[in-house]
């Protein structure tokens, strides 16, 4: 293998920045909202310590570029001026992938090449496609840049030349430069039209598009290639692979519509520019960006409908972690016309005074519809606290809220309530919409079913150790579910704060355990439905001393009247768990809630190891299946071991 510099390879793909030794960055193989992308040029390697991603600078770019083993070491290669040795053979796997890839991109790299000579050179091309971009005041360096090109208007020109070269009609027609007619005839799929390139983020050509010259209504003005095994329109963005570096020069990406918007901007000086080419942006394209900058400047047209119906599309991007502002153009005008007729220091100065935030422009834009029409304005409010609701940033999303309230003039503590509600709301959504049926059911996993049924049908409140535990963990969130805990965070401090009911949920959640008793597990919803809209903890605890349901009434009086618990010397030896809170110390809250949890997991372990061991004695099982019970019992001991450890207790059966 030859020597590489990974920081130099990964950097090209992701924006890193030093740290001691090694480079950090936001990982481009999962949703990475803080940088947990570690690149160690010591040692030639990049790794993620959240989704496990690495390898090295091959590895890295067979992975995150899509190339093939050899693809990788001929990139490497070229950037670093060195011959190509292969270490290892090819698979035959690898040979044909190889050869199939190769294949696509050799033959839009021929395309490309024609449809540019066609445009200098040709006849045709120079008078309809030539004439067109010098009309757009595109110079000839640009068009060299861009790769811009022509291609004929007759019927086959193209399809004809190409095959006379010796391309096989089967990757012309797999990607969409030649079509098939009904009669099957071949035909030119772009023909008459000006071309633009499309490039993959390491400069190969995977795709086009093509704008019709000629005015007709029965044909789209622009057309697109068709996915393919190299084009994949959702992690495609035009012109990444030239912005990039402007990019993370930068730390500001500005995202336009079209492939001319980009090229007057880059014309005008504005090289960190990229365009969606008319669709919604993507969660691919989305992460392509976030792994350059977390900043994005969106260009508005003054086409109001336009501006409308693209909002909706940008709530996406503060979900992902984007700080997103807005720049609107004078009415009329695109990026394309707007640069061409200003200098480029105007063009500059007009971006720089006239960006502004993009959920006071939504506010801006939605208020001038509503009026003073008092329902649709509280619909505004709904629909802006919606897009706050997408802000990661907890900090960021105070501001904003503080902001709105001002804007509104309703009271902070409102619309901090709603926030809090669509907040769980779309917790409740997103786990409701994870679950999958289950496959069928392993002989383990029948016995787990059924000792779940039999603890339902046997609860023994006196003799329960798991309902207790159940218990004493609603007692808790009702106590303390409204305050803080520090959490472990991917951050220059190591940690975070969040509130005590939403790490117990995603605890629970993570870890697949639902609270058992049915009246438990009633309270245990209504908490997180109250919870939602509810931020102080002395007003939730009203609310349920004040409950209209007997069970949650009954539940509050009993644990947040007087004492939490009727205390004996005896209980923590019949029951062996913690019932002591941290009623005059919240520094203790947070072992508080690490041990109630724990008491939880250690009474299902019980549960469970309890009910195997009586199922291996009652029944009669094979020796596989009694082989898989054993060997499921002793990992339960093992966890129990070590859950008892973290909570200091001695576990004797």
């Amino acid at each position: 293998m030859f020597a590489t510099k990974i920081e130099e390879v990964v950097g090209d793909f992701v924006t890193l920045r030093r740290q001691g030794q090694s480079f950090v960055g936001v990982c481009p193989f999962h949703n990475d909202k803080n940088p947990s992308l570690h690149v160690t040029p010591r040692l030639g390697i990049y790794k993620c310590f959240v989704c496990d991603a690495k390898g090295n600078a091959v590895h890295f770019l067979m992975e995150h570029a899509k190339m093939s083993y050899p693809e990788a070491l001929e990139y490497l290669a070229k950037k670093y001026n060195i011959t190509v040795e292969y270490d290892r053979p090819e698979t035959q796997e690898e040979k044909e992938l190889r050869s199939e890839r190769d294949s696509l991109f050799i033959v839009n790299g021929f395309a490309e090449k024609y449809f540019m000579d066609q445009l200098r050179n040709g006849d045709e091309g120079k008078m309809m496609g030539l004439n067109y971009f010098k009309e757009r005041g595109f110079k000839d360096a640009t068009l060299d840049k861009f790769h811009l090109g022509y291609c004929p208007g007759g019927w086959d020109t193209f399809t004809q030349e190409a095959l006379k070269r010796g391309y096989k009609e089967e990757y012309l027609l797999k990607l969409g430069l030649t079509k098939k007619s009904e009669k099957g005839k071949l035909y030119d799929f772009y023909r008459g039209r000006v071309i633009f390139p499309i490039h993959n983020t390491v400069g190969k050509v995977i795709g086009f598009g093509g704008r019709i010259l000629k005015k007709d209504e029965k044909v789209a003005k622009y057309f697109n290639s068709p996915e393919n095994e190299i084009y994949h329109k959702s992690d495609t963005l035009y012109d990444l692979y030239l912005a990039k570096k402007a990019i993370r020069q930068m730390d500001n990406v500005y995202l336009v519509e079209g492939y001319t918007d980009v090229i007057s901007m880059f014309e005008s000086g504005v090289e960190n520019v990229v365009a969606s080419s008319g669709t919604s942006l993507t969660d691919g394209q989305v992460k392509l960006l976030y792994s350059l900058t977390k900043n994005i400047t969106v260009l508005y047209d003054g086409d109001a409908a336009g501006i409308k119906a693209s909002l909706r599309g940008i709530d996406m991007l503060l979900e992902k972690g984007m700080n997103v502002r807005v720049c609107l153009l004078p009415d009329g005008e695109d990026p394309d016309s707007f640069a061409k007729k200003h200098r480029d220091s105007e063009l500059q100065e007009y971006l720089s005074q006239n960006t502004t935030d993009f959920i006071l422009f939504k506010v801006q834009i939605l208020l001038e519809e509503a009026g003073n029409d008092p329902l649709k304005r509280a619909n505004v409010v709904n629909n802006i606290l919606d897009s706050i609701a997408k802000i990661q940033d907890n900090i960021v999303q105070s501001f904003y809220i503080k902001e709105c309230a001002r804007l509104f003039e309703l009271p902070e503590v409102t619309l901090g309530s709603k926030i809090r509600s669509i907040l769980w709301k779309a917790s409740n959504d997103r786990r409701r919409n994870e679950s999958v049926p289950a496959p069928e059911p392993t002989p383990l996993q029948e016995v787990q079913i059924r000792e779940q049924r039999q603890a339902e049908q046997q609860l023994r409140p006196q003799a329960n150790l798991r309902r207790e535990a159940e218990k004493e963990l609603i007692v808790m969130l009702y106590k303390y579910g409204l305050y803080e805990i520090a959490v472990e965070a991917d951050n220059e401090n190591g940690y975070a704060k969040q509130r005590v009911d939403e790490f117990v949920f995603n605890d629970l959640y993570n870890d697949g355990i639902a609270i058992q008793d049915p009246i438990l597990h009633k309270l245990f919803e209504n908490y997180a439905e109250r919870a939602a809209v509810l931020q102080d903890p002395i007003t939730l605890q009203r609310t349920l001393v004040y409950s209209e349901d007997q069970d949650e009434y009954s539940f509050a009086i009993e644990n947040l009247e007087g004492e939490s618990y009727p205390y004996s010397p005896n209980w923590e030896k019949r029951f062996d768990m913690y019932t002591h809170f941290a009623e005059n110390s919240i520094q203790n809250l947070q072992q508080v809630v690490q041990d109630t949890l724990l008491s939880l997991k250690l009474r299902i372990l019980e549960e469970r190891i309890m009910f195997l061991r009586n199922e291996l004695k009652q029944k009669d099982y094979s020796d596989d299946d009694q082989i898989m019970i054993l060997a499921h019992i002793n990992l339960l001991v093992k966890c129990r071991k070590s859950v008892s450890e973290r909570l200091n207790r001695v576990v004797s059966r």
